[in-house]
C-alpha cells in the first residue's frame, strides 16, 4: 500500500527538499533584526543620557586634563556611554569591565606599539592581547578593543596617556553614567549575582524551581560569554517560569481536563446496578445526586468490594464470584454504602487547586458541579496528572 505524498511537496521533489528549504529560511532569517522590547520613553532616556555623559566628560577633559598632542575624547567613549545608558544591567557595563577592560586595553595596545613597529601588525596584536586579558580578569569591555586597536595605529608611546585623558574619560564617564541612571530609575551598579539566600536544605515542594545550582550547571554547559547578568538572567528565568506556568496549568479549568458526561447513580439505586454501570463504562467511581442532578455522595468501586467482602462470610474468591454474579443483597442501596461527605469543585475552578484537594483528603476522584451546583463531569487522579504531564513536558534535545 502506497503512502500519499504530502500536498505541500512538489511531485518532482527530492526526499529531504523541504525540510533543507525551510532550514534555509530559518538561517536567513537570522540576517534579519529582531523585535524591539524597548518603548519611546525608554528610547529618549537613552538617547537624552548618551549626549549629555558625554558632552559633560569631554568638558571635564577638556577643563581638567587636556594635553597638547592627545585628544580630550577617545571615540571609543561613544561605545562606552551606549553600554552604560542603554544596557546599565549588562556585565560590560558595569564599572570593573568599563574601567578596568579599557585601562587594560589601552595598555596593551600601548605594549604592542613598543614590540610590533608595524602598525597593521601591531593593531592585531594589540587586540588579541586585550580580549585575552578582559577575559582572563573577567573585564570584557567591547569598547576597551576598539581602543587598543586606536592607541596601537596611532603608534602612541607616551604612557601618560593611559592616565589623562583615557583614564580620566572613563572615571568621569563612569560616575556621569552613574547618577544618570540612577536619577532616572535605572539600577547601577546593576547586581551581577543572585539576590537569594541559597536554602542548606530546599524543601522538596521547591525542588523543581529552578536553583542558583541549576543555573551554574547550565552556564557552564553553555561555555560561551551572555551579555546578561547572572541575577537578571536567573531573574528572567523565574519570570518566563511563572509566565509558563501561567500559560499552561495557571488558566486552565477545571471544565477543561473533566470528564463528561459524567456517569452518576442515586441513592435508591442498587449496590449491583452500580457494579454493573462501572463495569460497563470502565469507571471507578459514580457520583451520586438527587432528582435535581445535585451532588449528595459519591459511591466507588472500593466501597462494593469492601461491602462484598464484609457481607458473605465465606473465603475471599467465593465473596468476589459471588459479589460479581448478583446472588446476594439485591435490595441493598447505594445511599447506604455511599459516602455523604464528598469534596466538590466547580467547573470555573482552577485545575491546580485539585492538587491540594487530592492531596489533602487523599481523594481519587473528584466530582464537577456547574454555577447552579449540578453536576457536569468528574475529575479522577489520572486525568490531572496526565493534564500536568502535557503542560510540563520539556523538548526533546536534538540528536
Amino acid at each position: 500500500m502506497s503512502s500519499a505524498r504530502p500536498p505541500s511537496q512538489p511531485a518532482n521533489a527530492a526526499p529531504g527538499s523541504v525540510s533543507r528549504r525551510a532550514r534555509l529560511q530559518l538561517w536567513l532569517r537570522n540576517f534579519l533584526p529582531s523585535a524591539a522590547h524597548v518603548n519611546g520613553l525608554e528610547l529618549a532616556r537613552m538617547v537624552v543620557g548618551a549626549m549629555v555623559v558625554l558632552w559633560l566628560t569631554g568638558m571635564a577633559s577638556q577643563t581638567w586634563g587636556q594635553h597638547d598632542h592627545s585628544p580630550w575624547l577617545f571615540a571609543a567613549m561613544g561605545a562606552s556611554a551606549l553600554l552604560l545608558i542603554g544596557t546599565p544591567s549588562s556585565p560590560m557595563a558595569q564599572p570593573w569591565p568599563v574601567i578596568g577592560g579599557s585601562m587594560l586595553s589601552a595598555l596593551a595596545g600601548w605594549v604592542a606599539v613598543l614590540v610590533f613597529p608595524d602598525p597593521l601588525l601591531a593593531a592585531a596584536v594589540a587586540v588579541g592581547l586585550a580580549i585575552m586579558v578582559m577575559v582572563v580578569l573577567r573585564c570584557l569591555h567591547p569598547p576597551g578593543a576598539a581602543l587598543a586597536m586606536w592607541m596601537a595605529i596611532q603608534g602612541w608611546h607616551d604612557v601618560s596617556v593611559l592616565l589623562n585623558p583615557v583614564a580620566l574619560n572613563l572615571v568621569v564617564l563612569v560616575l556621569l553614567a552613574t547618577a544618570y541612571n540612577r536619577m532616572t530609575g535605572k539600577r547601577y551598579p546593576a547586581p551581577q549575582h543572585s539576590q537569594k539566600a541559597q536554602a542548606a536544605q530546599p524543601s522538596r515542594a521547591s525542588s523543581a524551581r529552578i536553583e542558583g545550582s541549576d543555573l551554574d550547571e547550565a552556564l557552564e554547559r553553555f561555555n560561551g560569554v551572555l551579555d546578561v547578568s547572572r541575577a537578571d538572567l536567573e531573574a528572567l528565568l523565574q519570570g518566563a517560569s511563572q509566565a509558563a506556568f501561567k500559560r499552561t496549568l495557571g488558566n486552565m479549568r477545571c471544565e477543561d481536563v473533566m470528564s463528561h458526561p459524567v456517569h452518576a447513580t442515586r441513592p435508591e439505586g442498587s449496590v449491583q446496578d452500580a457494579w454493573a454501570l462501572m463495569q460497563q463504562h470502565g469507571v471507578k467511581a459514580l457520583p451520586v445526586v438527587d432528582a435535581a442532578q445535585r451532588v449528595v455522595g459519591i459511591i466507588t468501586a472500593t466501597d462494593l468490594l469492601n461491602h462484598a467482602l464484609t457481607a458473605t462470610p465465606t473465603a475471599l474468591s467465593s465473596k468476589l464470584k459471588h459479589w460479581v454474579l448478583r446472588k446476594k443483597d439485591s435490595g441493598q442501596r447505594v445511599g447506604d454504602l455511599m459516602t455523604a461527605e464528598v469534596s466538590k469543585v466547580g467547573s470555573y475552578d482552577r485545575m491546580v487547586d485539585l492538587i491540594a484537594i487530592f492531596s489533602r483528603a487523599q481523594l481519587h476522584h473528584v466530582p464537577v458541579v456547574n454555577r447552579q451546583g449540578k453536576l457536569v463531569g468528574i475529575i479522577s487522579q489520572t486525568d490531572l496528572v496526565r493534564e500536568m504531564a502535557a503542560a510540563l513536558s520539556l523538548p526533546h534535545e536534538d540528536a
